[in-house]
């Protein structure tokens, strides 16, 4: 063997020799990884032939373990149903407490509460008087209710007017179902707003 031969070895398996670790079977994969760019037929040859030792290791090793399972997909801990892509599926929300509350985590029964035979139909809308309200900086409001509700504008919404509350009396919201699973409000028989429930 030339002294070319030689150096293009010693390049060639230097750096896994120096970086043995406890994978022999990923060491005798970068060897040959190495040997391939060999370019002369003898050198490339007996490169290959100079892995022999990590390939009897690599035989030896022990398996590697086999990859973690993945974990299916989880129910979203809302209380929504997995196909129930836009939120509308309106069965859960049967009181005003629960009206809009599909984004929310739902509450568990109260103890001691029997099964009902005929679930009741679902609201469509829900009246409240607002016992507070504030505004962001973009005009958008939030909306405290008397039922203990926190509602809030979309930041989306092109309502294009700002809402108007009465600031001495007694100010009403309805709020009624949209499309697609939104929620329109209507303050003191006003413009109506997209919103969505907070609280």
């Amino acid at each position: 063997m030339n002294k070319a031969i030689v150096a293009v070895l010693a390049v060639a398996l230097l750096p896994g020799v120096a970086a043995a670790g406890p994978d022999p079977r990923q060491e005798l994969i970068d060897g040959m990884a190495k040997c391939a760019t060999v370019a002369d037929n003898t050198a490339r040859l007996a490169c290959y032939d100079a892995l022999n030792p990590t390939l009897h290791a690599a035989q030896a090793a022990p398996p590697p373990p086999p990859p973690a399972a993945v974990a299916p997909p989880q129910q979203a801990d809302n209380g929504r149903p997995w196909y129930d892509v836009f939120g509308v599926t309106p069965s859960r929300q049967t009181t005003p407490q629960t009206f809009g509350s599909e984004g929310l985590q739902a509450p568990p029964p109260p103890p001691g509460t029997p099964p009902s035979e005929r679930p009741p139909e679902a609201l469509d809308s829900i009246t409240a008087t607002v016992t507070d309200y504030s505004f962001n900086p973009y005009g958008r409001f939030v909306v405290f209710l008397d039922n203990g509700q926190i509602w809030k504008q979309i930041e989306s919404d092109s309502g294009g007017v700002k809402a108007r509350f009465d600031k001495g009396g007694k100010n009403t919201i309805v709020i009624s179902r949209g499309l697609i699973g939104s929620y329109n409000a209507n303050i003191n028989d006003g413009p109506t707003y997209k919103v969505t429930r907070v609280k």
